[in-house]
């Protein structure tokens, strides 16, 4: 099939969990359909990426730019849209498709995720809408916990907005796409189409079964890209809360973060606790390969979280609550170590430390669930066949 992707962001550099999913995605499936890519950039450098995606057909790069600029403040107040789609209404972005619809014959149109579609007329071709999470449910939560009360009206009005405009999308859609099955049901409440699993994924030979060494040391992972709130939110617990108790229990623990756009308040946080900060990692499947566990202090739910998979592909334990494994269908004790408070934390990762056959145990258990689930292989051939069946039923 001939095949239209919209994409929100560019699908490399492989910086953040949206890149890596359609690049792997695109990538293989590619090899069964012509794929024409029109993406969004934040910066004119990013055209240089152009020859990593050969695999597309075509590949058209509109800019939008940063997100906190005056212009879109002022349209998301006055204007329908909300903040985040508002910074997708692109007129020029509009042009471009537009002439490629009016100059090719599209079987499909792929828009990932929603929030694109400001950009995207409606036009007769079936459209699938592929969801990393339920956008509304973040952002609702992120504001919950906002610190500054007299604020949070205005943030509220600008949540209404995305609710509504998040189902309206999906009242659009021929098909919709989910990375679990707890958005899926969501998804399914409030649109009218059919809505597929299409779950996030590992590459397994990029990510292999580490060898535990013994360290002096006892190195405590946290993994984010820090443009989402959750990882921001999830970082500040971590050294806030739970780091007093894990350095009182275990001296010898020192803290390591890896991710880019870390805020300088955080990362200042961080360095005051005796941690590191790697905020350009060339190759993330050896800092998996150093570290001793990894944690994920997450209170916001939505979507699924690649560094879980990339953890337990690559050997590495981890401590998270209900809502860091969100999603995947790793079990507390099987495939992860549960915990819900600093104290638990704590204990959790002493246990940890002292425990090196138990340990094995569960991460072998979780290198052979992503093997068996969580695959790019297995999924682009899910994805595959939703494509099909959704253009076969227009």
């Amino acid at each position: 099939m001939n095949i239209l992707v919209v994409a929100a962001v560019l699908p490399y550099p492989l910086h953040s969990g949206g890149q890596i999913r359609m690049y792997n995605l695109l990538s293989r499936l590619s090899k069964k359909h012509t794929i024409t890519l029109v993406s969004f950039i934040r910066h004119e450098s990013e055209r240089e990426y152009a020859k990593k995606l050969s695999f597309c057909k075509d590949v058209r790069m509109i800019l939008r730019g940063r997100a906190w600029q005056p212009k879109y403040y002022l349209r998301a107040i006055v204007g329908k849209y909300p903040f985040l789609l508002t910074t997708y209404d692109n007129r020029q972005m509009q042009s471009e498709i537009n002439t490629l619809m009016g100059n090719s014959h599209f079987d499909l149109i792929h828009a990932e995720p929603f929030y694109v579609l400001p950009s995207v007329a409606e036009s007769g071709v079936p459209l699938v809408v592929s969801e990393h999470n339920v956008e509304y449910e973040v952002y609702k939560n992120y504001v919950d916990r906002f610190p500054v009360p007299w604020v949070r009206p205005l943030m509220y009005w600008d949540v209404y907005k995305l609710r509504n405009w998040e189902r309206m999308a999906w009242k659009r859609a021929a098909c919709i796409t989910a990375v679990s099955d707890d958005d899926a049901q969501v998804m399914k409440k409030y649109g009218n189409a059919p809505v597929a699993v299409v779950p996030n994924g590992v590459d397994l030979d990029s990510f292999p079964l580490r060898t535990p060494g013994s360290h002096k040391d006892f190195t405590v992972l946290f993994v984010g890209n820090f443009r989402w709130l959750p990882n921001r939110e999830a970082l500040s617990s971590l050294v806030g809360l739970m780091w007093p108790e894990i350095r009182a229990k275990i001296p010898e623990a020192h803290l390591m973060v890896a991710g880019r756009d870390l805020p300088r308040d955080l990362k200042n946080r961080v360095m005051k606790v005796g941690g590191m900060v790697n905020e350009n990692v060339e190759n993330i499947a050896q800092v998996y390969r150093d570290a001793d566990v990894l944690v994920a202090p997450h209170a916001i739910p939505g979507g699924t979280k690649f560094k879980m998979l990339e953890a337990m592909a690559s050997g590495l334990p981890i401590v998270t609550g209900i809502h860091g494994m969100a999603g995947l269908h790793g079990k507390p004790g099987v495939h992860y170590f549960d915990a819900r408070s600093p104290h638990e934390y704590a204990n959790r990762l002493l246990f940890i430390r002292e425990n090196p056959a138990a340990v094995k145990k569960v991460t072998l258990a979780a290198r052979h669930l992503v093997e068996a689930e969580y695959n790019w292989d297995t999924i682009a051939d899910i994805l595959d066949s939703v494509w099909k069946k959704t253009y076969a039923k227009n």
